[in-house]
């Protein structure tokens, strides 16, 4: 897939290409529609399983059960998927956002008001909203030109970028109406399925996976990756604990509320456009920009700050604080569509597929951890503890990515 050219134009939006135009909007419909049901999704799944048990304790491990689930499936298909982009990059793309849609199609189906519940329909939709959820993180690999949605900071892309960031907040509101749910999830899958038809105009392209899916886990554990898979599994610590545990917690700061979570969701990402230029700006005159012992302090303060947070105010300032103090993907997080990938997912080759597994890994440690904690004390230590975990976590993963990127250059 190739880039545009990388020709700079004075009105701010950069001339591309028809067919990067195409996987432009398909990106922007997509991310649209995640930032509205990612994050609302586990947290209905959450309500439907404290609603049918009553028990707070087993309904979060359940929870953090099912998200292990879904990145365990994401962790062995990785290697066949990457294999399979051999047949074509386009095709694997389409099967991807397929994948996701009928995800979303599931959580959607439970609140249909045409269908009658029982444990087994129910336990079978939620199943397939995580199986097909793993499918989706495992086959959707992003091209390289998609990257043509972050550059630069035209009028269009702040339009893109804000639409995307009050996707929360719309779908905070839209699930404390009559028939929310149903309507959320299906205008979610809605927005997938339409982010298909610009994919009939990308060109198709062929890459080469060299490893087998054996070769794959063998260079995962070598010692020559070790580093590598280290600091991907803390990458994966800091980014399951970010868009699922942190929004659990914040849901319950909240009294529950879809709105006021949906609220501080979107308030994050919009305050996070000035407050990024803010903070950096004053970390460049003081000649900290470039400092890893400065964002490794960062980070970790910012994990400190949400531990402390007891108000909505509260975790808004901490969010704000964390997302305008790092630069943008460091983590490889995608704030507004709630997402992680390798490489920022722009990628195609081993080494992001070794990534992309390591911090699988990091995910299924953590929720093992938070559900162990759940059973062995109580919610706010599972909580607490996995927050300043992400912390730590994130802070060495800093160091230790440095240290990486000083041994290959």
């Amino acid at each position: 897939m190739q880039l545009a050219s990388a020709m700079s134009y004075p009105q701010g939006e950069p001339r591309l290409s028809y067919r990067a135009r195409a996987l432009q909007s398909h990106r922007f419909l997509l991310r649209l529609a995640l930032s509205a049901g990612n994050i609302f999704a586990w947290v209905v799944v959450f309500r439907v399983l404290y609603i049918g048990g009553g028990d707070l304790e087993r309904a979060l491990a359940g929870v953090g059960a099912l998200y292990v689930l879904s990145q365990a499936i994401m962790f062995v298909l990785t290697p066949l998927t990457g294999a399979a982009l051999r047949h074509g990059m386009r095709r694997v793309l389409v099967y991807g956002t397929l994948a996701c849609a009928f995800a979303f199609l599931s959580v959607a189906v439970l609140f249909a008001p045409q269908v009658t519940l029982s444990g087994e329909f129910v336990f079978s939709m939620i199943a397939g909203f995580v199986v097909l959820s793993g499918i989706h993180r495992a086959l959707y690999w992003i091209p390289y030109a998609a990257a043509v949605e972050r550059e630069g900071a035209s009028r269009a892309s702040f339009v893109r970028e804000a639409a995307i960031a009050l996707m929360p907040l719309c779908g905070g509101l839209a699930l404390v109406t009559p028939s929310g749910a149903a309507a959320l999830f299906i205008a979610v899958v809605a927005a997938i399925v339409l982010s298909l038809f610009p994919l009939a105009f990308v060109h198709e392209g062929y890459e080469r996976f060299v490893w087998s899916f054996q070769e794959t886990f063998e260079a995962l554990l070598a010692r020559t990756n070790r580093r590598l898979l280290f600091a991907s599994i803390l990458d994966g610590v800091q980014g399951v604990t970010l868009l699922l545990l942190w929004p659990l917690a914040v849901f319950f700061i909240v009294g529950q509320s879809y709105v006021l979570l949906g609220a501080i969701l979107s308030a994050t990402l919009l305050i996070t456009f000035l407050a990024r230029r803010v903070i950096r700006r004053g970390l460049r005159a003081f000649g900290l920009e470039r400092s890893v012992l400065t964002l490794a302090t960062v980070v970790f303060s910012s994990w400190v700050l949400r531990l402390a947070a007891g108000t909505p105010l509260q975790v808004l300032v901490a969010d704000v604080y964390y997302h305008g103090g790092i630069p943008a993907r460091r983590f490889g997080i995608d704030a507004r569509a709630f997402e992680q990938a390798a490489d920022a997912g722009h990628f195609v080759d081993e080494y992001t597929a070794l990534k992309e597994m390591g911090m699988a890994l990091g995910r299924i440690v953590t929720c093992i951890l938070f559900i162990a904690l759940l059973f062995l004390g109580s919610v706010t230590l599972a909580f607490g503890v996995c927050i300043l975990a992400a912390g730590a976590a994130a802070a060495a993963s800093v160091v230790l990515s440095h240290r990486l990127t000083k041994s290959i250059y």
